[in-house]
């Protein structure tokens, strides 16, 4: 199934938005009479046939429409500080809406590698893997917050991957299945103490990912893979 986006579909007659359109015609070579599938990043499914279509626009019709609930009964939100090097923060938004995350928030950290994010050329990434995934849910992508910002917006249970305390229980043993979880994943320095002390005041536990020391990108995946197994 190749899926396509946009977040403004109306049932019956609309035109599908420049970017998708030009890929179904460019790429997929779709023709008048062809349908589509089509997400709306909010749960909804819709199937539409081509009235019209060019090298710039198409025309389509909704034919068919269903509407999914909750994602899940819980929901998962990934602080996490940006990696120095672009294509690897990328890879965990891919990897992470594969998996299964409803937020994505980038912190700034005392060791923060990285400071500024274009969240344009982001949620573009956030789209291709919800498409690619065969999901109809897009993650929300914060704008980067200032760590201690970030630890004092979030709600539910909060777990701090710190590496400055030993003998922390790991995710795996600490998440409760169907219930919101935060995750909080520091840079390729870790968090200072003030830092872990700052989010413990506001309710984080610390929490481990196990045995070995991992790389930004890979502790973000392995933490949304470990509370998002824990529901199926």
């Amino acid at each position: 199934m190749q899926l396509f986006y946009d977040p403004d579909i109306v049932i019956g007659p609309y035109a599908l938005r420049e970017v998708e359109a030009q890929h179904a015609a460019r790429v997929l070579r779709k023709r008048v009479g062809d349908t589509l599938d089509l997400v709306d990043g909010r749960g909804g499914w819709y199937q539409a046939e081509i009235n019209q279509i060019d090298k710039r626009s198409c025309l389509l019709t909704v034919v068919q429409t269903r509407q999914e609930t909750a994602r899940a009964e819980h929901s998962l939100t990934l602080l996490v500080a940006p990696t120095k090097n672009i294509d690897r923060f990328e890879w965990v938004l891919e990897k992470a809406t594969e998996i299964g995350v409803d937020r994505i928030q980038p912190i700034l950290t005392e060791h923060s590698e990285r400071t500024r994010l274009r969240n344009d050329r982001l949620e573009r990434v956030l789209e291709a893997a919800m498409k690619q995934s065969l999901r109809a849910w897009l993650p929300e992508l914060g704008e980067v917050l200032p760590f201690a910002e970030a630890v004092g917006s979030v709600s539910g249970d909060r777990f701090l991957a710190y590496l400055g305390e030993r003998g922390s229980g790991l995710l795996r043993d600490l998440v409760r299945p169907d219930t919101d979880t935060v995750v909080a994943v520091g840079p390729e320095g870790g968090f200072s103490g003030g830092e872990a002390e700052l989010a413990r005041a506001v309710g984080f536990v610390f929490a481990g990912l196990g045995p070995h020391r991992l790389r930004t990108e890979t502790a973000a995946v392995v933490a949304v893979h470990t509370v998002e197994s824990l529901s199926w």
